[in-house]
């Protein structure tokens, strides 16, 4: 390969920069070639190596190192399935979104509860529409996390669902529901609806 030859060559340049740079390219090079076997292994029934593949691809990174990831949320191994969140939330990539929401029903409240927080930093109209209906049947951690994504969802019609918890028999609920109403709140006042923020009269 011309590329890895002309690499090679530039790594005995006489200037550091250079001979870093053609480091960092042929590192790079070489690990899309690894992305494959590192597939493979992501697939692994092997809970530890699957782990160690998924974080070498996601180290890779590009749009192979996506899909590799996206397809790891469906992993047999929660612990996989975790780590592939976490990797996927940071890019906030809009692709994930609906992969997110195909998952909402995993097994493992962990996978659940991450990927509703990962939810919250999706400003998308329509994931109101998928997390208000998960609202009424959640309890616990989950739905103080489905809180937590409609606060930071800030879409302001989330605020007459959230307003009845607020009367909710545990203190971590009520909580989360006034940080809730305090994004959404501020949000309304950015938006010039008074209506959602003005006291009773």
């Amino acid at each position: 390969m011309r590329v890895r030859l002309a690499l090679t060559l530039a790594l005995r340049d006489q200037e550091l920069s250079v001979r870093t740079a053609a480091a960092l390219a042929l590192e790079r090079i070489e690990g899309v070639s690894a992305l494959e076997r590192l597939a493979a292994r992501a697939e692994s029934v092997d809970t530890p190596e699957a782990l160690r593949a998924i974080y070498a691809v996601a180290n890779i990174g590009g749009e192979k190192a996506f899909a590799i990831i996206l397809r790891a949320l469906h992993s047999p191994h929660a612990d996989v399935r975790v780590a592939a969140v976490k990797l996927l939330a940071p890019t906030r990539d809009p692709r994930a979104v609906e992969h997110f929401l195909q998952t909402l029903d995993d097994p493992s409240p962990d996978v659940k509860i991450l990927i509703l927080e990962a939810l919250g930093d999706f400003r998308e109209p329509r994931l109101l529409d998928a997390l208000i209906p998960q609202l009424q049947q959640s309890s616990g951690p989950m739905r103080e996390a489905l809180i937590t994504a409609l606060g930071r969802l800030g879409d302001t019609r989330a605020i007459e669902m959230l307003l009845p918890f607020l009367t909710d028999g545990a203190p971590t609920i009520r909580q989360r529901v006034a940080e809730a109403l305090g994004h959404l709140g501020v949000r309304a006042a950015e938006a010039g609806e008074s209506q959602e923020i003005s006291p009773p009269r």
